[in-house]
């Protein structure tokens, strides 16, 4: 006998097939957006992701800072430690000299600083002054003297200077007149009627120029 021959599965057919025009619509038309989701959910990611790491990183930073910190107390611990052991092996005799030494000088106050009285002339090319330098006294009327000293002096110089503001200046007046006598005095135009050939020769060169002006006008047209 031969080969059976194989039997097909007879699949259930399928009697109608119904779409949804609207979600067929969204599907279509909706690749752009489908694409800004994916876009805006792999930025949330990376945004995520970038927390985290700034977290950690501060974290570790933060640890290490600590750290060095203790370290740094642990060493200062340990040099006072030293400090205190040497002070106290040490003894106190080189103390007690140095303050002996100090009790059996006796103070004899400040010393007085020398006087200050004496006088200085500065010659310029044009002016003279002599300067005195005076001792000054501390005390309350010695400063109330100064004091009215100075302003009989600031009363004189203002009243010198009213003074020489005051009195007129001679040489600089007669500079403004030797200056203004210098100056080169305008002539003043005469001024005069035409005669009647004069005015007949002006009317004819009016004339000419005229014509002259029209002509080229013309010829430019």
């Amino acid at each position: 006998m031969g080969p059976q021959a194989k039997r097909r599965k007879v699949a259930s057919k399928v009697e109608e097939i119904n779409f949804d025009a609207a979600d067929r619509e969204s599907f279509l038309t909706g690749f752009r957006k489908r694409k800004q989701q994916r876009i805006k959910h792999a930025q949330e990611v990376a945004i995520k992701k970038a927390k985290e790491m700034k977290r950690d990183e501060r974290k570790r930073i933060r640890e290490e800072r600590t750290a060095g910190f203790q370290r740094a107390i642990e060493e200062h611990q340990r040099q006072l430690k030293k400090l205190q052991a040497a002070e106290d092996g040490s003894d106190g005799s080189d103390q007690d000299s140095q303050d002996e030494d100090v009790e059996d000088q006796d103070w004899e106050g400040f010393t007085e600083p020398p006087a200050v009285d004496y006088e200085a002339e500065y010659i310029d090319e044009d002016k003279y002054t002599t300067v005195t330098v005076e001792e000054m006294d501390t005390s309350k009327e010695g400063l109330l003297r100064s004091a009215v000293d100075e302003s009989d002096i600031e009363n004189e110089d203002s009243e010198s200077a009213s003074k020489a503001t005051a009195e007129p200046n001679p040489s600089a007046e007669q500079s403004k007149k030797r200056k203004s006598d210098n100056k080169p005095k305008k002539k003043k135009k005469k001024f005069r009627y035409e005669s009647k050939e004069e005015r007949k020769v002006t009317r004819m060169k009016e004339r000419a120029s005229k014509s002259r002006k029209a002509n080229a006008r013309r010829e430019r047209s």
